[in-house]
């Protein structure tokens, strides 16, 4: 099997493990990122059909195995589902100063687990496409909530100590609301723990983005979607005292 990276062959071996199915993967989106930096952010081509180039041109490879060529297909769906389904994601990501094999393996988990937030819906060509509204799809109670806050400040997760009322203007979207963040991977763990517990829905890291509900620390910049993910990435690999705290307190508030 060959496939290009880059503008480069590169020589892989058959599909075997499911570590080749996952390094595949990682170059296809690889290839992408590279090909939209240069089709989309330089040439200004539409990012649809930036798309649509995309996968077409990777839709076959040179392998006749019943296996490489299922695999391949199996990557290929998945980076078109992150390509048109995910774009507000995919976009920050694909300009960040570097892309790893940890952030690809994020989006795949995140792909997986979730029901993509944009839906394909007929319109005219020239009527707006207009964004669902924001929801964590939550409905805390005030006990839950004060938990949540409890926690926040007992880990110092923000600039200041939050309230109830923060809080409930964070997880109702109240638009211009936001808190500057101290650390983001253990803001991240809090959003992980609250969706590992079935309180809040998957894309929450993209509810975050698009309503720019988090700010850095030094106050310069919104936490993007991006940053979250590899926030999380990293404090999966890393589990400190700190994070294994914030998910105890928040696995707690369903007791």
């Amino acid at each position: 099997m060959v496939l290009s990276l880059f503008g480069e062959s590169l020589h892989l071996h058959h599909f075997a493990t499911e570590q080749d199915v996952a390094e595949e993967f990682f170059i296809l989106l690889s290839e992408a990122r590279e090909l939209y930096l240069q089709d989309v952010i330089v040439n200004r081509k539409r990012y649809d059909r930036y798309v649509d180039d995309f996968i077409n041109r990777h839709r076959y490879i040179d392998c006749n195995h019943a296996v490489c060529r299922n695999c391949h297909e199996m990557n290929i769906h998945i980076v078109k589902g992150l390509l048109t389904g995910y774009a507000h994601i995919i976009k920050p990501l694909f300009t960040a100063e570097s892309f790893s094999f940890e952030e690809c393996m994020e989006l795949k988990r995140m792909y997986d687990t979730s029901e993509s937030p944009s839906k394909t819906v007929e319109h005219r060509a020239d009527e707006p496409i207009s964004n669902p509204p924001l929801s964590f799809g939550c409905n805390f109670t005030r006990e839950q909530m004060a938990g949540i806050v409890s926690c926040a400040n007992t880990y110092h997760l923000f600039n200041i100590p939050v309230c109830v009322e923060d809080m409930e203007a964070l997880f109702a979207c109240k638009e211009g609301f936001y808190l500057r963040v101290n650390t983001v991977r253990y803001v991240a763990i809090l959003f992980d723990a609250l969706l590992e517990n079935t309180f809040i829905q998957s894309h929450w890291q993209s509810v975050l983005n698009r309503g720019r509900f988090l700010r850095s620390k030094d106050d310069t910049r919104f936490v993007s979607a991006s940053s979250l993910s590899s926030a999380l990435s990293a404090a999966r690999n890393n589990m400190t005292s700190v994070a294994y705290g914030i998910r105890k307190a928040i696995g707690r508030l369903k007791e």
